[in-house]
């Protein structure tokens, strides 16, 4: 408590609610409710607290819910209460049981890394399903010539309920 009280310091106390752009040199703590673009060198969002907007800080510790964008340059600390929604950026990361983030979490200084590790695999998910698509068209075009070369009706019946084309025998399911 004593660095909250001290010099350079911002309380936000419970029922109370500020809206705007604040630099705090020191530590911001919320216990009530803040809107706007926050910058400190620390941010503690109470178990009561709630911050919507940007935050900026080294160290950020969340017990109440932080919203919109988050920026902690050295640690980020989810308490089980804790709700961080929106865009996260994190240098170091520790999660309670039981706290919650949600949106898009980025490790400081590697947000490029990971927006290109993740391109390259949404067009490769849809791929595959136009390849498997024409397979059994293609297994079925073929099963029909040989049924029409033997002249034999049955043939098509034993092809159909054949097990190694996964549909199993007649009558089992």
């Amino acid at each position: 408590m004593a660095e909250i009280n001290s010099p350079g310091s911002l309380l936000v106390g419970e029922g109370v609610f500020m809206k705007g752009s604040m630099q705090v040199p020191g530590t911001a703590s919320i216990d009530g409710k803040l809107e706007g673009e926050l910058s400190a060198d620390t941010v503690i969002v109470q178990a009561n607290g709630s911050m919507d907007g940007r935050t900026t800080a080294n160290h950020v510790r969340v017990a109440g819910a932080l919203t919109n964008t988050t920026v902690a340059n050295k640690s980020l600390v989810v308490e089980s209460s804790g709700l961080i929604g929106g865009s996260i950026t994190y240098q170091e990361l520790e999660i309670k049981k039981g706290g919650q983030l949600q949106g898009s979490i980025n490790k400081v200084g590697q947000q490029a890394q990971g927006n290109a590790y993740a391109a390259p695999a949404r067009p490769q998910q849809p791929a595959p399903a136009p390849v498997e698509a024409p397979a059994p068209q293609q297994a079925q075009a073929q099963a029909a010539p040989e049924s029409a070369q033997n002249g034999n009706p049955q043939a098509n019946n034993q092809q159909r309920q054949n097990p190694q084309n996964g549909y199993g025998k007649p009558g089992k399911s």
